[in-house]
């Protein structure tokens, strides 16, 4: 009996190891699934595959200046455009934490002009292109007002993954931003797509440059890799080096 009694215990206390053992592999299991999952997020939320990635020159002709909205002095010697989605959440983290300080070191010096040009990427046959077009339609009526649309679009960006610019949402935004348009103009762009041809010529210029994501920056005609891009000491080396190959 005692020989049994023991046997019993013996095997009970390997059971409860052996639960034990697949327990805490569940947990390792669940660990490791959440850390993939929580990196998977960073990378979606951190670019629609973020620009760029090698270095690249392309001639001024090609980006199609005098089209484009521009900040700060044409005479400025470092020219940067930015491609960019007003959907793109990469895209406000470089409106909201890097394009400030470029403004403050560089635009308000009149060393640096920034360009944009759209890239409707996120959500392109819908309310990508439409943020696009209502964009184009308030920098063809005044060319001043295009960068506060700019700064409130992203202030209030909604989830990439709803169609949340809404022809209407993107008027009330301007709205609230104190816009000085002529509101039943910009409507009537809106409906009739009076700028989606602008928006092409966009795209077609991200489709010959082999543009492969958002926000993806180019200095002097210099594709920026996207590291740099949102490291804003080695973007202010590399624009102290374009402006230095200037002689300005």
């Amino acid at each position: 009996m005692g020989k049994t009694n023991a046997g019993k215990k013996a095997k009970k206390q390997q059971k409860k190891m052996e639960m034990e053992k697949t327990k805490k592999t569940r947990r390792l299991m669940g660990w490791t699934l959440a850390l993939v999952l929580i990196a998977c997020a960073a990378l979606i939320a951190f670019g629609v595959a973020s620009g760029p990635q090698t270095e690249k020159t392309v001639e001024a002709k090609e980006f199609q200046y005098g089209k484009q909205p521009a900040l700060g002095s044409e005479s400025a010697p470092v020219k940067i455009v930015e491609f960019a989605d007003f959907k793109c959440p990469a895209c406000k983290h470089f409106d909201q934490t890097i394009l400030p300080q470029l403004k403050k070191d560089f635009i308000d010096k009149g060393e640096v002009q920034l360009y944009f040009i759209n890239y409707p990427i996120i959500s392109p046959e819908a309310d990508s292109k439409t943020a696009a077009m209502v964009g184009e339609a308030i920098y063809r009526q005044k060319p001043e007002e295009f960068w506060k649309f700019y700064e409130a679009v992203y202030a209030r960006q909604g989830d990439e993954r709803t169609n949340w610019a809404t022809p209407d949402f993107l008027v009330q935004i301007a709205r609230e931003a104190n816009l000085t348009l002529d509101y039943t103009k910009l409507k009537k762009d809106i409906e009739n797509n009076t700028f989606a041809q602008e928006v092409q010529a966009d795209e077609a210029i991200v489709k010959k440059l082999g543009v492969d994501g958002t926000p993806a920056i180019y200095i002097n005609g210099k594709a920026i890799s996207a590291e740099d891009t949102f490291d804003y000491r080695a973007l202010k080396e590399i624009i102290l080096k374009a402006k230095g190959e200037t002689g300005k």
